[in-house]
């Protein structure tokens, strides 16, 4: 096989049309489960048909286009084409295009290796039935009892469905994912690639601040018991917190309820979630304990357990691959921590996984202006083509 290689034309024109499969005026929408995100995966089926490739959906919706033998373990490689309300062009979709750009230039070049097998997985952004749900199911991570029968109705599916999606633990020799960064630690150290060695955990705590309401024109101000003057002191809180800390913890609280949310009354109760993330799950649950202990003797709190995801070390032996891509190639490249979640996260259940991150402009994402140069998205697409082909090295 002649030295192959992917040029940006074919990922721009599919992106571009991928894009134009949208629901809103503002940004890009196709949520999760939506109409737009079926026709986005339906056009996607059909490129890989136009490849011969071997190509199904499964149970659930993912979407698989394979090269080579059904009968043997393949590389994996893809990524999720739904997106956020009025999201942006890259995130997600732009994995799955560069991955049906490198099966159509191997395929062309004659490539003879062990399966390689793109998949696209539906409902990656948050939605109803979790986050990553198209991974979860394929890699056997979601459990009866996990989802209400009622939400999974509404997308007619149910746990029979999810259960047949899941992929025996020697399906994929290895999964590979190619992303924006979503953050500018890339652009900020003036480098092309980041290589991935870990996903972020997620712990989330429910706050319920407990006040009292009155009326805001009677009510003396040393004699008020305000729930929101307490829930913004734990807010500032948790952010001088976050900040002193000696590691990669980051914290948030981005919801916040008040009641009665009147103009007229102080408020007497709030809600809010603090969410915490970082790659050491005890260093996580030492800086909850800190806030949980600060909450509780500073103000009247009731505290519950939301989300929680342990943090996720990626392959080693995936990280070698990209890197030695990387040098061959005369790439800068980066070690670092994903702090958003990803499809690569589940497949560590059942296979070597690994992540590549291109660089993202001011870090924005999430967002309309969300925006990686081609010049980027060439480099990675390359990056990602020869990693495969590193991976597949290893395996023959």
């Amino acid at each position: 096989m002649s030295f192959p290689k992917v040029y940006v034309e074919n990922i721009k024109k599919n992106l571009l049309h991928i894009g134009s499969i949208n629901s809103g005026n503002i940004g890009y929408n196709r949520l999760a489960f939506s109409n737009e995100e079926k026709k986005a995966n339906e056009w996607l089926e059909e490129q890989l048909k136009d490849l011969n490739l071997s190509v199904y959906k499964d149970s659930i919706g993912n979407v698989h286009g394979r090269l080579g033998s059904l009968d043997k373990p393949a590389i994996a490689f893809g990524s999720h084409l739904d997106t956020v309300k009025n999201g942006g062009l890259y995130d997600g979709a732009l994995g799955v295009i560069i991955g049906l750009e490198c099966l159509r230039v191997l395929k062309e070049h004659g490539y003879q290796g062990v399966p390689l097998e793109l998949i696209s997985f539906v409902g990656e952004e948050a939605n109803p039935l979790g986050g990553t749900f198209g991974s979860r199911a394929t890699a056997g991570l979601i459990k009866d009892g996990d989802v209400s029968d009622v939400e999974l109705e509404k997308f007619d599916l149910n746990m029979s469905k999810i259960k047949e999606a899941r992929k025996s633990d020697n399906a994929y020799l290895s999964f590979l994912e190619l992303h924006i960064e979503q953050g500018s630690v890339l652009e900020t150290t003036n480098n092309q690639i980041g290589i991935v060695t870990a996903i972020a955990g997620i712990s989330r705590m429910h706050v319920h601040v407990i006040g009292k309401a009155s009326h805001s024109g009677t009510t003396p101000m040393n004699a008020r018991n305000d729930a929101l003057v307490s829930a913004a002191s734990i807010i500032q809180y948790v952010s001088e917190r976050a900040t002193k800390q000696n590691n990669d913890i980051v914290a948030t609280v981005g919801k916040l309820e008040v009641f009665p949310n009147s103009e007229n009354v102080v408020p007497g109760d709030v809600q809010l979630t603090i969410e915490v993330r970082g790659s050491d799950w005890h260093e996580m649950k030492e800086f909850e304990q800190r806030l949980t202990d600060w909450m509780n003797a500073n103000h009247r709190v009731e505290i519950a357990v939301g989300v929680q995801k342990h943090p996720n070390t990626l392959s080693v032996n995936v990280q070698k691959a990209i890197e030695k891509t990387c040098q061959n190639s005369k790439v800068n490249y980066h070690y670092m921590v994903s702090g958003a979640n990803h499809d690569a996260n589940s497949l560590t259940e059942i296979t070597e996984a690994g992540m590549i991150f291109i660089p993202s402009k001011d870090g924005l994402s999430h967002h309309p202006d969300e925006y990686s140069s081609w010049e980027d998205i060439e480099v990675g697409a390359n990056v990602m083509l020869q990693t495969i082909l590193e991976l597949s090295k290893k395996v023959n």
